[in-house]
């Protein structure tokens, strides 16, 4: 019994010490992270003479793809950005279409509000797929839109689009109706082939996505061989067969499916160019997620590198960032939202605190002074936010999961910062 005794004695304080190394280690940690943080908010008045605010007059003229990233989708700020910026584009620079990081089917029908449709601006958000996006501020952008459109000439109208394929439940509708009406499959073939799409019952999967697409190239064929000219219903009918496809596509590919993703929005958004240099301007804004709209990414090829290779300066890749954000973000794995903050440590975004708005504009082509503080702080690397959707409290124990370090003037041609961040009010369908 003495030996026993002596061994859980000596057993007592092994682990009284691993227990206290342990402590030291997370004070340690944290209070590292900390000392980063008190660092990166110190004020750095060369920064001051370099803020600019948002206006179209420091943008290259030559531009036909303008993209405005968000560091947080569920950051209210972020999303008023799209307007601030879309609008800026239209009354300054004759840009006439607005494409955004959601399906082009539900954005094809919030399109038709804009040109005059019914409905309400409340409404038109209900048709995302993504909650985020249904929102006052998104309201307000399509609201503005309608509204443009009433007075502008037709020349300067504007339109909306979509260039993702994740929620191919927003084309059954109309894929449905458009190929019932000019009579290129029965209902119940359509229905055989596609009712695996439809909202309420979707079964996309590897086991019919290889049918989905025999029958979607079917339809397309026929479409395209159509007598009927070409006008705004056959146009959105072939892009949603090709977003629609693309979703199938997923299920087969063994490529990765972020790889394929922004391959297949890069895609969209060249096609959607091409209509726009028919019939309007041929210059839109984008919108996404900064880690789909920067012109580098060491990881692998997104949206933005594959832009910037195949349009070269005629893509301008407009970044954001935020010193605190308090954002409304899915949990992961979970069907309910949270709201959660996140300090990006950002010494760029900590000097918004100074400016009236607590926001401001870099433009990196301007700031040409080798020796000065801001060109050395934007071509040497640094903490970013980029905070994805979707939550899980051990992000708390790795900043580096919803932060990226890299040089600012490497991914972005200019860059958005604010102070702080506001979660997003997801607004209840009526």
């Amino acid at each position: 019994m003495k030996i026993l005794g002596k061994f859980l004695k000596i057993l007592g304080k092994i682990v009284l010490t691993l227990a206290a190394f342990l402590i030291v280690c997370i004070l340690f940690y944290f209070g590292k992270l900390k000392f980063e943080e008190l660092q990166a908010h110190r004020e750095i008045k060369a920064v001051q003479t370099e803020m600019k605010p948002l206006s179209a007059e420091y943008i290259p003229e030559n531009i036909s793809i303008l993209s405005i990233g968000e560091a947080a989708h569920g950051c209210k700020e972020m999303q008023e950005l799209k307007l601030s910026v879309f609008k800026e584009m239209v009354e300054k620079r004759g840009f006439t279409a607005f494409a955004l990081e959601a399906d082009y089917g539900e954005c094809a029908e919030i399109n038709r509000f804009i040109q005059g449709g019914e409905g309400s601006a409340e409404e038109m958000v209900q048709k995302f797929a993504f909650p985020i996006y249904h929102t006052k501020e998104m309201a307000e952008l399509i609201s503005w839109m309608r509204e443009w459109n009433e007075s502008a000439p037709e020349e300067k109208k504007v339109r909306f689009y979509g260039f993702d394929m994740q929620d191919p439940e927003g084309s059954y509708a109309f894929l449905k109706d458009y190929s019932l009406s000019h009579k290129l499959t029965t209902e119940e073939e359509f229905s055989k082939n596609l009712d695996c799409i439809k909202g309420e019952n979707f079964s996309l999967n590897e086991k019919n996505a290889g049918e989905v697409i025999a029958f979607l190239d079917s339809l397309k064929e026929k479409a395209v061989k159509s007598p009927e000219e070409e006008n705004k219903d056959k146009q959105d009918f072939l892009m949603e067969l090709n977003t629609v496809r693309q979703a199938a596509e997923t299920w087969l590919s063994k490529e990765d499916s972020s790889v394929l993703r922004d391959r297949d929005m890069e895609e969209n958004v060249k096609k959607i160019l091409e209509i726009e240099q028919k019939i309007g301007s041929g210059k839109l804004v984008i919108s996404a997620h900064d880690g789909h709209i920067q012109k580098e990414n060491p990881i692998y090829n997104s949206m933005g590198v594959l832009l910037t290779k195949d349009f070269g300066g005629a893509y301008y890749a407009v970044g954001t960032d935020v010193w605190k954000v308090t954002d409304n973000i899915k949990v992961l794995g979970e069907a309910k939202r949270t709201v959660q903050s996140f300090v990006s440590v950002d010494p760029l975004a900590a000097q918004a605190r100074f400016t009236k708005g607590k926001q401001y504009a870099l433009y990196f082509s301007s700031i040409t002074d080798e020796k000065s503080k801001v060109y050395q702080l934007i071509h040497n690397p640094m903490n970013m936010l980029q905070l994805g959707e979707g939550y899980t409290f051990v992000m708390r124990f790795f900043p580096k999961s919803y932060r990226v370090k890299s040089e600012p003037v490497q991914r972005y041609d200019s860059m958005i910062y604010l102070y702080e961040g506001n979660p997003i009010e997801i607004l209840e369908k009526k």
